[in-house]
């Protein structure tokens, strides 16, 4: 909320978004490739978001906007981070631990 009340000043909903992006979605995914999160939990930290573009945007399809500004679901992001994680135990050495997580995690996602 205090980013949203401090971007206002720059008249750009663009700025606001990139401000989210780079300071909220941290906070909002912290740990997020370490735990195992029910479908519910990615529905209510989708939700902050929308709600973040709602109130940025006002009403219009949250859906598309997403999309036009690089915002994917909190699902794929969690996933994304969670490769991120596996694919530099593989290039730090840990080749045996990264594929086992690997395999696992498809296990579990699939």
């Amino acid at each position: 909320m205090l980013i949203y009340c401090r971007s206002k000043a720059a008249n750009s909903e663009i700025v606001t978004v990139e401000l989210m992006k780079s300071y909220c979605l941290p906070l909002i995914l912290y740990a997020t490739e370490a735990v195992s999160l029910s479908a519910t939990d990615i529905r209510v930290l989708d939700n902050c978001i929308n709600r973040a573009l709602y109130k940025i945007f006002g009403n219009s399809c949250l859906s598309q906007l997403r999309t036009c500004l690089g915002l994917p679901s909190v699902a794929d992001l969690i996933e994304r981070r969670k490769s991120n994680v596996i694919d530099q135990l593989i290039v730090n050495g840990n080749h045996a631990l990264g594929l086992l997580l690997r395999i696992s995690c498809k296990n579990l996602f699939y």
